[in-house]
């Protein structure tokens, strides 16, 4: 894993390198400037390890979550920014129908009907390809229902916070009056 990320940040630096060099040549030939070129490539540099390093900041952390998604790990995550409920379920409640209710509207990445866990996440969009990842389990002998929800790259609390109530909303007929 490290050394493909290690390549992954090489390819992503060099790019911008390029790309910002050559921009930078071309402005200069267009306005009739010179092209200092120590002075760029140091500018550059920093212009490209500063890119680069954020892109893979965010694949890593991303990388991170979505493999917890898809484990199977039962446990509570423990990513930071990460948002958690906990709700009395009313009696009788069916776990196989939230379920259901799920699959619907989000992407289930991992189910255990043993132990009542659920990891899921949201659909990827144009605009928002990140998105939140969210983790369910239910107590039946407490009739407790707790799940919590964080962002796949861990930057956008609000995404996290936005779908937790989105879960609070769908859980909201299941609870216990």
């Amino acid at each position: 894993m490290k050394k493909e990320l290690n390549r992954i940040w090489l390819i992503f630096f060099l790019i911008t390198w390029i790309l910002y060099m050559g921009l930078h040549f071309l402005i200069c030939k267009v306005r009739g400037n010179e092209f200092d070129l120590l002075e760029r490539s140091i500018l550059a540099t920093l212009m490209a390890c500063i890119i680069s390093f954020s892109s893979i900041a965010g694949v890593y952390f991303s990388t991170i979550r979505s493999k917890y998604l898809e484990s199977n790990d039962i446990e509570k995550p423990t990513f930071k920014g990460a948002w958690f409920s906990v709700l009395n379920m009313a009696q009788g409640f069916d776990f196989n129908c939230l379920k259901t209710e799920i699959a619907e509207k989000w992407i289930i990445t991992f189910s255990d009907d043993a132990e009542k866990v659920l990891k899921f996440r949201e659909r990827i969009s144009v605009f928002r390809n990140w998105g939140a990842g969210a983790w369910l389990t239910y107590d039946s002998d407490a009739q407790k229902l707790s799940f919590g929800c964080f962002t796949m790259t861990g930057t956008q609390n609000e995404i996290a916070r936005k779908m937790l109530k989105e879960i609070e909303e769908c859980m909201k007929k299941y609870e216990q009056a």
